[in-house]
């Protein structure tokens, strides 16, 4: 649980750093209320203050999101590699598929832990039995 709580930090701190460069973006207050959710997520996944179900919907509507914010034509994230609305629609959508691969691994290790708790209890149990 350790490693989920600095990892759960780490990417709040990331997400913090998303919504500070968002101030260049064509529409950035979209983007800086995503991130800035994101990050209010992810620190409250580090102390296991956010039920299941929020992070469910977060992953579910995030890869709905990039699935609709993918462009037509991908031409890399880089600017210089082709046209801008192509790279822009890129950059979102790989962003709303980071959030929903971070969430649900939030999910996995605490399904995990779930696991790994009940299978120390029952052999704790078996052990004085």
């Amino acid at each position: 649980m350790m490693l989920k709580k600095i990892l759960a930090i780490f990417f709040g701190l990331a997400f913090l750093s998303f919504v500070a460069v968002q101030y260049n973006d064509p529409d950035p207050t979209v983007w800086m209320v995503i991130y800035g959710a994101a990050a209010i997520l992810c620190f409250l996944a580090a102390f296991n203050k956010v039920p299941h179900a929020i992070l469910w919907i977060a992953v579910i509507l995030c890869v709905a999101g990039g699935i609709y914010m993918w462009p037509e034509k991908y031409e890399g994230l880089s600017v210089g590699g082709g046209d801008i609305k192509n790279i822009e629609e890129a950059r979102e959508a790989l962003g709303l598929l980071m959030i929903a691969v971070i969430f649900g691994g939030f999910i996995l290790a605490d399904k995990y832990s779930q696991r790994s708790r009940s299978a120390a209890e029952l052999a704790q149990k078996r052990k004085w039995a």
